[in-house]
């Protein structure tokens, strides 16, 4: 009766206390927490809906009489025969189903997003995507467990590895009639939502039923603010879809996939009345399936009979299937992308969010590679986020941080990226986000000197990031981390370059021999508007690791007059790279692994004057061609051939004849190889091996000292191989430096080039 005669959500509660349950007045006020006067507002709407008109108390007794003749007349059995029969059930769903293809492929069967030149079929596009059982927000981990289930490396958190397994979202859908579908921004749920509508549409899923899509954001402007009810009818109606009765008939028989999608885009004035009518709609009809989306920080409400499931993030089988069916007509494409995410895991985070993976198959679908320079995609990625992912489709949202322009919000997370960052911090708990939050508002125009104020400013804030830009994610329960470390780090480096002061930049110089500062210095190499100055600061603080070891620096001289000896085109200072390398591979601790190291080393000497080509970032890898986890014997004896070989092709005959001496007096390998594997009889097989393989060591080692001049034993310590590993890695960040499209003057760029792995102090060591 209260749907007959349109009452609001606020008047059907008012209407059932009174007349339902026959409460007193202030009884009613008091329980709905309004006053009598706000109570006296809605009887006088409530008669007005029933068409009582007139003043005083007599309204109340005829509105009763009234309701009296009505329960009167009141027939169950004729009630009953109105209900459709069930073929006749059957037969109104087909009806609507066929006569709603049209709007429904319309509405749901395409997508076009971002800077896509057109739309394109939902299904031609669509992955898979998985579900977590239980929404992060809601977990209660320590930070410890939270950390500890951080991997670096994948540059992600394994929520699998935290108890929270993921699920087909498909099989969600079937395992549960009503469904809280929250997500990040991006994350997929108005495309998941679209694709059910369209697989029941088309009988693959939930063929019974007759599938309603609706946008929440239009029902909530929609005029003079209907009932959900009404507004699903007026959608059926508008294009002569079945009638009314007709429609109710499925509603009130569970014959329909309700489908209301973004409650997180309805406006704050908006979303209580919404949420309401949802409730009161999906009590009503209870018995259809209803899947509501909305993004995961905007849950302020709760629907009792839903369960509530998180779109998970991307994995790697998804990125690929994604990819794949994106550049379905370049297939090469796809596996370029894939073999380009691969190589720059920053990048390869950022495609675990479907929005962001389409926009990396769009810059990617323009030249088959990404931007040398990283910081271009990162910025169109978060502007995507905090500007134009809903700009583009026309949404606004609370403002709760509306004082703050873009700027302020973009400078305001560079100051907590940073914040974070420099302290080690991927995951941070709330109330430390929300003091590194207030710490920079307190210093803005107008701001509060307030604590108490400042408090609930910066607990406001991190909701309304969370929830309007997903840059913050709650992880578990007042543990918050960046959305992808990527963003963290872009941000810290917006940060450092914004503070122009020389000791930042000293400072962050100092950091390069850490890992996890890498990338974001290439960054900040890449956003200076000139670069000189800091790549000239990490050229020294390189230089500075082994300037004052003399055994580094000989190795360095060394290095650099058999770069000078060597005519080869490349780059001399990609031939101190490799030389430098081959000087660190052959520290090996077993008599085997020196010989098979040196062996190594002969060969690719030998292989680099046949070739007389290299370049510098091959050179700075080399470490990987002495990968010696395969049989050190088998590798040996390879390597001798092959040496052999290429001596005799460039007519180093003394070399050759040596060679194959040494090959003929190889001592016995089951003697090398057998300390590997008898435990019971290490320590004595360690002490023999070393006796037999000694002196051919010695002759080997002499042997390419003489032809080669390779094969110095440096008998460098742990603490010089250390600092030798951080002095190559640093060099080589320098160079990715200058290679990421970064601005530096010819001059400067060429000075520090030629400098590259060269010693300090002139030419320590005299080889020639």
């Amino acid at each position: 009766m209260s749907i007959d005669r349109q009452l609001s959500p606020d008047q059907e509660r008012v209407f059932l206390l009174k007349f339902g349950e026959d409460l007193a007045d202030a009884t009613i006020a008091s329980q709905l927490q309004i006053s009598e006067e706000a109570y006296r507002k809605r009887m006088g709407e409530i008669y007005k809906k029933f068409d009582i008109e007139g003043k005083g108390p007599g309204k109340q007794n005829r509105l009763l009489r009234w309701l009296q003749a009505q329960l009167n007349d009141y027939d169950p059995q004729s009630e009953q025969s109105k209900k459709p029969q069930h073929t006749d059930l059957d037969a109104i769903v087909k009806k609507l189903r066929q006569g709603s293809q049209g709007i429904l492929r319309e509405r749901c069967g395409t997508m076009r997003v971002l800077d896509m030149s057109y739309p394109i079929n939902l299904e031609d596009i669509y992955t898979n995507v998985d579900v977590l059982e239980k929404v992060s927000s809601q977990r209660r981990f320590d930070l410890s467990d939270i950390v500890t289930g951080y991997s670096p490396i994948h540059r992600r958190l394994r929520l699998s590895d935290l108890g929270d397994g993921r699920i087909s979202a498909m099989e969600a859908l079937k395992r549960h009639e009503k469904l809280f579908v929250l997500g990040k921004p991006g994350a997929g749920k108005t495309t998941l939502l679209r694709y059910t509508v369209m697989q029941c549409m088309q009988g693959t899923m939930f063929a019974h039923l007759l599938p309603i899509f609706i946008t929440l954001r239009q029902f909530a402007i929609a005029e003079y603010q209907p009932r959900l009810q009404e507004y699903v009818v007026q959608e059926f109606s508008n294009y002569d879809i079945g009638d009314e009765s007709e429609l109710l008939s499925i509603l009130r028989n569970g014959r329909a996939l309700i489908v209301l999608d973004g409650l997180d885009e309805v406006k704050e004035e908006e979303i209580y009345r919404v949420t309401e009518e949802i409730r009161s709609f999906s009590e009503q009809f209870y018995a259809n399936r209803f899947i509501i989306s909305s993004r995961i920080a905007s849950q302020q409400y709760i629907f009792e009979k839903f369960a509530e499931l998180e779109v998970a993030d991307f994995d790697a089988a998804q990125i690929l299937m994604f990819a794949t069916k994106w550049f379905s007509h370049r297939h090469d494409y796809a596996e370029r992308l894939i073999h380009k995410l691969e190589q720059n895991p920053p990048i390869e985070e950022l495609a675990t969010n479907p929005l962001l993976l389409t926009l990396l198959c769009l810059v990617f679908a323009e030249s088959g590679e990404f931007p040398n320079n990283r910081s271009e995609i990162y910025k169109e990625g978060l502007d995507i986020l905090l500007k134009k992912w809903d700009a583009k489709r026309n949404i606004e949202r609370q403002q709760i941080y509306k004082k703050l322009s873009t700027q302020r919000k973009e400078g305001l997370l560079s100051h907590v990226a940073l914040t974070t960052f420099s302290q080690g911090e991927y995951f941070f708990r709330q109330d430390r986000l929300e003091q590194a939050i207030i710490d920079y508002i307190r210093n803005l125009p107008n701001a509060s000197s307030d604590p108490e104020m400042l408090q609930l400013d910066g607990e406001a804030i991190v909701k309304a990031i969370e929830a309007q830009h997903g840059l913050l994610v709650e992880r578990a329960r007042s543990i918050y981390s960046f959305s992808h470390l990527t963003f963290q780090e872009y941000l810290a480096a917006r940060e450092l370059v914004d503070r122009s002061d020389p000791q930042t930049r000293n400072d962050l110089a100092t950091r390069i021999t850490q890992p996890r500062w890498h990338d974001v210095i290439l960054l900040v190499v890449s956003m200076l508007r000139c670069a000189d100055d800091f790549l000239l600061l990490l050229k020294q603080q390189t230089d500075a690791l082994i300037a004052t070891d003399q055994k580094l620096q000989e190795l360095l001289s060394w290095a650099n007059q058999k770069a000078t000896a060597i005519d080869v085109p490349s780059q001399p200072q990609a031939v101190r790279a490799f030389y430098i390398a081959l000087a660190r591979a052959s520290h090996q601790t077993e008599a085997i692994g020196i010989a098979h190291a040196l062996a190594r080393m002969l060969v690719l000497d030998l292989d680099l004057a046949r070739n007389l080509s290299l370049k510098l970032e091959l050179a700075l890898d080399l470490a990987k061609a002495f990968d010696l986890n395969t049989d050190p014997g088998l590798d040996l004896e390879l390597d001798l051939n092959l040496a052999l070989e290429y001596a005799a092709e460039l007519e180093m005959d003394a070399l050759a004849t040596s060679l194959a001496q040494m090959m003929a007096s190889l001592p016995q390998l089951e003697t090398a190889t057998s300390a590997n594997h008898d435990s019971d009889h290490s320590d004595h097989c360690d002490h023999s091996s070393a006796i037999t393989w000694e002196p051919w060591i010695a002759q080997l080692r002499q042997l390419m000292i003489e032809h080669c001049q390779i094969g110095y034993d440096w008998s460098l310590n742990d603490r010089q191989l250390e600092l030798l590993r951080q002095y190559v890695e640093a060099n080589r960040l320098i160079v990715d430096c200058l290679a990421s499209d970064c601005y530096v003057t010819q001059s400067v760029r060429k000075q520090i080039e030629q400098g590259l792995l060269l010693a300090t102090i002139g030419d320590r060591l005299n080889l020639y």
